[in-house]
Order: structure tokens, then sequence, then C-alpha cells
């Protein structure tokens, strides 16, 4: 049965990416994936992707505010370092 499970979401997930955008990361402009984007609620659904990323808005030459562009980038590493001792 777990086989089957498994099967079925692997498969899911290549027609998902076979039918998604090209997601391409807003600061660095490394290509990040194919991924299925889902708006739902309020919120973007991000399906088949296989690394972590946030919504980032994109700067625009003219400013408006009813009209914003949506870029992703990977989420950035720790700035603080791991504490060896408990105090």
């Amino acid at each position: 049965m777990k086989k089957i499970k498994q099967f079925v979401r692997e498969a899911g997930f290549a027609i998902f990416r076979a039918l998604g955008n090209t997601i391409v990361d807003a600061e660095t402009g490394v290509r990040l994936g194919r991924a299925f984007l889902l708006p739902w609620k309020g919120t973007i659904k991000v399906i088949g992707l296989g690394v972590p990323v946030r919504p980032v808005f994109l700067p625009q030459t003219r400013l408006t505010y009813w009209k914003q562009d949506l870029g992703f980038t990977t989420h950035a590493a720790p700035d603080f370092p791991r504490c060896e001792k408990n105090p």
C-alpha cells in the first residue's frame, strides 16, 4: 500500500512539474525548478518544487499599489552562530 501511495505522489508531482511554470530566484537569477502555482484563499500554493521558497515583491519602475509583481527566492541561511556551551 505504501508503494502505491508513493507512486501516485511522484506521478502527481511529475504532472504538476510538467504543467507548471519555471521558478527563478528573484535575487540571484538561479533556476530553482518547475512548479505549479495555485492562488487559493489569499495564499499562493507552490506544488511540485523541491526547495522551500518565499515570495518577494519585485522592484518596479513605476510605483503602483494595486498591481505588484511577485517573485520567489530561497530562504537565507541563519546568521547566528551555534552555541556549543549551555550557559
